[in-house]
């Protein structure tokens, strides 16, 4: 494996941009509240899901589920040169990736055995790519690398070039066409949480996880409105794919599934407040927060269903909760976040706890089965990527994932982005309708006043 350390930036943005040129550019970015960035590019393959099945290039695919493709086309990457490097220096050991499968899984994708059908909507189901090449960015230790595992010396040299000359992160400009509309009126929200209610009272369900969606017409790139989102999210598990029908962007504070060591966990988020300008006034949502029964019961709800979820592959009596309802803050907003770590029982295949644990249980609710029911059933628009997983999976066996929430596709000119909540009994509908803004109405307002 060829690896060079590059002069430090503080900011993975330009760099990227210089690889936006070639095929599938992919950045997992920290946002400036982690520890790693991630950017990959020019994958040896690619495999992508649509209602119509799986499409692949440059490997001779398979069939199945979205995560035995995941493991076919890791399995497939390893065996062609792409498995663990070997010599590796000491400064890459700690490295989150070097060679792997990275991707996404959307809402719709199958999941769990028996879930519930979901309906699908304009974007694949899924898409991965097995990357061999890259460029790591370490915040902590204020130091980058460019690797690649199979390059020819000219090839590495233009890759070198290319990572040492960044460009300015320019694109078409973007700019909406029209401000973002909801696809939810405000008559049928208040009448499906107040089916809801009627659920909960009947012993169908404890927690449901309600979403809308939200469009609007674009012109030029979501790319060229990146560095503002980023600034405005500060969310740790972010990310930007430019992909052939579309972009996708990622602004996710909520980890999906970590494994490292044999060590699994979980980082569910239940409970928001808004943020303030004022630091006195900041503080008050805060506490209010931290205080809110309604809020530490949502949280407490999905932090059981997922140490079930966790439970199911890690080793008995090895569940635990280090953390329950601390107080976590980004760049929009305060939440109630969580922690769920297991060890990983002998012999288990990352795919089959990745399908297993699918889609995460706090943007579904509480018990999964029958709230997903509810949820196609109720919500008028599909999710689409929104509610899935943006992942790596290094062929050293570590893996990381988000759940795709604060995410927004744009192909073709339609720009669309969601926001959701979990529905108690103790729920009210306008309370409700606001948090949707909350999480994301100061997104969807820089996009309205961007100018590119």
């Amino acid at each position: 494996m060829r690896i060079q350390e590059l002069s430090w930036s503080d900011s993975p943005l330009a760099r990227f941009a210089s690889l936006r040129d070639r095929p599938w550019p992919l950045l997992l970015d920290s946002q400036d509240a982690g520890r790693w960035d991630i950017l990959v590019a020019q994958p040896r393959a690619v495999s992508w899901l649509t209602p119509e099945g799986w499409h692949h290039q440059g490997w001779p695919g398979c069939a199945g589920d979205a995560f035995a493709v995941l493991a076919a086309l890791q399995a497939w990457g390893r065996e062609h040169g792409g498995g663990p490097p070997a010599g590796l220096c000491a400064d890459a050991s700690p490295w989150p990736f070097v060679s792997g499968v990275l991707g996404y899984v959307g809402y719709p994708a199958p999941g769990e055995r028996g879930l519930p059908d979901r309906r699908p909507d304009d974007w694949p189901l899924a898409c991965f790519g097995f990357y061999t090449q890259g460029c790591l960015f370490d915040h902590q230790h204020r130091r980058c690398w460019a690797w690649a595992g199979d390059l020819t010396e000219t090839d590495w040299q233009d890759w070198l070039r290319r990572l040492e000359t960044p460009a300015e992160a320019s694109a078409p400009a973007f700019r909406l066409r029209q401000p973002f509309r909801a696809l939810t009126s405000r008559e049928r929200y208040a009448a499906d949480i107040a089916r809801i209610h009627d659920l909960i009272r009947a012993g169908d369900c404890y927690q449901v996880n309600y979403t809308q969606a939200y469009e609007a017409r674009h012109e030029g790139q979501m790319w060229s409105a990146y560095p503002e989102l980023r600034r405005i999210a500060r969310a740790p598990y972010g990310g930007y794919w430019q992909l052939p029908w579309g972009e996708l962007v990622c602004l996710s504070p909520e980890q999906f599934l970590g494994i490292e060591g044999g060590q699994i966990r979980t980082r569910p988020i239940k409970g928001t407040r808004r943020r303030q300008e004022l630091a006195a006034e900041d503080a008050a949502e805060a506490r209010e927060l931290l205080a809110s029964a309604k809020d530490r019961a949502e949280n407490i709800m999905i932090t059981d269903l997922l140490r079930n979820d966790l439970g199911k592959h890690a080793r008995i009596g090895s569940v635990r909760v280090p953390q329950l309802c601390a107080l976590e803050s980004f760049g929009q907003v305060h939440h109630l976040v969580s922690t769920i770590e297991a060890d990983l029982a002998a012999g288990v295949d990352l795919p089959d706890l990745l399908r297993d644990a699918f889609p995460g249980g706090s943007i579904t609710g509480a018990p999964k089965r029958r709230v997903m029911e509810i949820i196609e059933a109720l919500e008028p628009t599909p999710r689409g990527v929104y509610c899935g997983s943006l992942f790596y999976w290094d062929v050293r066996g570590r893996l990381d994932s988000n759940i795709t929430i604060r995410t927004l596709v744009a192909r073709e000119g339609l720009l669309r982005t969601w926001a959701g909540g979990g529905i108690t009994l103790d729920s009210r509908w306008e309370a409700e309708y606001q948090e949707c803004w909350n999480k994301m109405g100061s997104v969807m307002r820089a996009l309205e006043d961007f100018r590119g």
